[in-house]
């Protein structure tokens, strides 16, 4: 049996299953996630080290290129929203506002009450923001997309 075979045999037992749980969605979410956080780094990476911007600027513009991959991700592949970007696009900006502030303020919680260990803190922050991002984008920013 080949790789591609046992893939393939692999992808048509788990779609059925996470389509009758109605975690496909939250699959969708999870790709565009992987996507978005691997265009952040590649752009922060070659405006570091192909343009020579300074280390906070390369972060930043590969955040803004991340921030572009995910909405269009949330937009098209994850919630296949027909609302128009007019509507859309600012709730999900300030649900990405409100997800860095929750990022922030629970990692920063975390520490000075608890003097959480900071890989520690770095995982409890990455796994609590998307979990708050994807329910406020489910139910408010995406809302009249959701069947």
């Amino acid at each position: 049996m080949s790789l591609s075979f046992i893939q393939i045999r692999l992808f048509k037992w788990i779609l059925p299953l996470l389509k009758r749980y109605g975690l496909e969605r939250v699959a969708r979410y999870g790709i565009v996630g992987v996507f978005a956080a691997s265009t952040h780094a590649g752009t922060a990476l070659a405006v570091r080290h192909l343009a020579h911007f300074p280390q906070v600027l390369s972060n930043f513009s590969g955040f803004l290129a991340g921030a572009v991959i995910s909405y269009l991700g949330s937009y098209y592949f994850t919630f296949q929203s027909s609302e128009g970007h007019k509507r859309s696009l600012p709730r999900f900006a300030l649900v990405w506002v409100i997800g860095i502030a929750v990022n922030v303020g629970l990692f920063g919680a975390l520490k000075k009450l608890y003097d959480t260990p900071f890989l520690l803190n770095v995982f409890i922050a990455i796994v609590v923001t998307p979990i708050a991002q994807y329910a406020m984008l489910r139910f408010w920013a995406f809302k009249d997309s959701v069947n």
